[in-house]
């Protein structure tokens, strides 16, 4: 990757900058990171406030001594956001957009105390056909803990600015500003309330869902919704160490596309996962990952979101005590006109009569 420093003289003032366009990315160039990043207790407990994400993995300390795992784990989309965060500023900081992940590997686990350090490779790069000036970059994200290890992997792939078209140099131009936000077209809800089957469970609703209590091809409409706002993107954003300044710089975002501050990728992932959980994870054994992600629509402060998820698979597995499941969940805004994200991924689930629960409450 070319890394380009310029020296810009103006007024009397001399400003040093680095900056990392699309034209700049060479396929194969690796980057390490700097600073890495130790994670705490308390960030899982924020993060997953703040995303309605209950799993009690990532938050219940006597639930997930009962588990594999022992203790308590980072939540994945947590890590997501770290990754991707810390990784910001050499590579997508004059992003347009996150387009999505092709998958997720949580090769091992996370713990509160752990140290991350990333790199990440450039693994493909693309003109944009739609959007002139701009082109989709690739790469893959590696997370490493203290020891060396690799804890986690993800490849994703953001639209980028070349440099002529970069809100960043129109903004120190000085540049009349013009832009206007794109807004997706409204759409039709993606259920008719009038054909909705009610599933009721053989025990009662507090436990949870267990592996026997899915099936494949339900449908499942969540409770929850979450208003998003400034707080929201500000703060998940720099808990992250997301330096993208689309999230969080107004006058910038005047020059982008979108003209205003979007809401970071990662908490909208962390959002889906957070709104569908007390329907699919209260009896977690593992997070298996995310096998594919896309964003459709951007997310602005004050939008509302709602998830609605569709039960793909339900398998067995090696271990006699859970079975795996897969699960697509959509997000959508707008009183659930526009679709916002579509992620798939797989969930271990315990069994009824293998669930720490049984422990728990005697």
């Amino acid at each position: 990757m070319n890394k380009e420093f310029r020296i810009i003289h103006h007024n009397g003032w001399c400003w040093l900058f680095w900056s990392v366009f699309f034209e700049d990315f060479v396929v194969g160039s690796v980057i390490r990171h700097r600073p890495c990043r130790s994670v705490d207790f308390y960030d899982n407990v924020l993060w997953s406030s703040l995303t309605l994400d209950y799993t009690p993995l990532y938050l219940d300390r006597e639930y997930a001594s009962r588990t594999d795992f022992g203790n308590v784990i980072m939540n994945p989309r947590f890590l997501l956001s770290l990754v991707i965060g810390i990784s910001t500023r050499d590579t997508s900081i004059n992003t347009m957009a996150f387009l999505g992940i092709d998958y997720e590997r949580l090769v091992r686990p996370v713990y509160p105390g752990d140290t991350v350090c990333v790199e990440s490779e450039v693994v493909n790069k693309r003109e944009s056909r739609s959007r002139p000036g701009m082109g989709v970059v690739t790469w893959v994200h590696r997370a490493y803990n203290q020891r060396g290890e690799l804890v986690y992997e993800v490849r994703r792939s953001n639209l980028v600015y070349r440099r002529d078209g970069s809100p960043w140099i129109k903004f120190l131009r000085g540049e009349p500003v013009g832009k206007a936000e794109a807004r997706p077209g409204e759409g039709s809800r993606p259920f008719d309330y009038n054909s909705m089957q009610f599933t009721r469970l053989g025990h009662e609703q507090w436990l949870g869902r267990f592996l026997e209590d899915f099936s494949p091809g339900e449908v499942i409409v969540h409770r929850l919704g979450r208003t998003v706002y400034e707080f929201d993107n500000v703060l998940s954003t720099v808990l992250s160490m997301n330096t993208a300044t689309l999230h969080f710089d107004e006058e910038y975002m005047l020059y982008h596309d979108y003209g205003r501050p979007v809401v970071q990728g990662p908490f909208i992932v962390g959002l889906a996962c957070g709104l569908s959980s007390m329907d699919l994870t209260m009896n977690i054994a593992a997070d298996l990952g995310i096998t594919d992600l896309r964003l459709r629509a951007p997310v602005f402060h004050g939008d509302t979101l709602h998830a609605v998820s569709e039960v793909l698979s339900v398998e067995g597995s090696s271990d006699p005590r859970f079975g795996v499941i897969t699960v697509r969940t959509r997000l959508y805004k707008g009183m659930m006109r526009t679709e916002v994200a579509e992620i798939t991924r797989k969930i271990a689930i315990y069994k009824k009569e293998h669930t720490p629960w049984r422990f728990i409450w005697r």
